[in-house]
């Protein structure tokens, strides 16, 4: 009897489980297209809004200045100005232990003006001993990048006063070596 059962129940409980089923109110087909419409959907909907939190996320902070404003010397537009090779100037610091400074200098003045050219030509020596003295009068801690606007400042103010016009109007090193030996 107990097969007869199983059999009994098998009858009433499934019936054709082949999968012909009974036609219902929408296909089959129609119900698993429409279910991965619905997980695309869903999957989209995911997607847009983790890159909605994360933007939302990423743009906090502060507003008031991407990026740090450039210095005033590099806003302002430099003049095109003619140079004078000075040549390379060798002296010694003032230290207890003195190092060694080579430095090569142009001098800058406005184009075409014959008079700064000629009066730079004519004081090309005292230009240069005076650039050694300048240099020799120095510490060697004075003598580093942190200095050398000021450096160049100081050494046009100087050539200046020598000229009967300020005709310098910048100072520029090629090289700036300080060394110890």
């Amino acid at each position: 009897m107990g097969d007869e059962e199983v059999f009994v129940d098998e009858e009433i409980g499934g019936g054709d489980a082949g999968g012909g089923g009974k036609p219902g109110f929408v296909p089959a087909a129609i119900l698993k297209i429409l279910k991965w419409v619905a997980l695309g959907l869903a999957a989209i909907i995911f997607i847009v809004t983790v890159v909605f939190i994360t933007v939302s996320v990423m743009t906090k902070g502060p507003k008031a200045e991407a990026y740090p404003s450039p210095s005033e010397a590099y806003q302002q537009v430099q003049p095109i100005l003619q140079w004078y090779d000075v040549g390379e100037i060798r002296t010694r610091t003032s230290d207890e232990n003195p190092a060694t400074v080579i430095v090569s200098i142009k001098l800058g003045y406005d184009m075409d003006n014959k008079n700064a050219q000629n009066e730079i030509n004519q004081r090309r020596e005292q230009i240069v001993d005076q650039t050694r003295y300048f240099f020799s009068r120095k510490l060697e801690a004075e003598l580093n990048a942190n200095y050398e606007p000021q450096l160049k400042n100081e050494l046009k103010e100087m050539i200046n006063k020598m000229m009967d016009k300020p005709y310098v109007k910048d100072v520029v090193f090629l090289s700036f070596n300080v060394m110890e030996f």
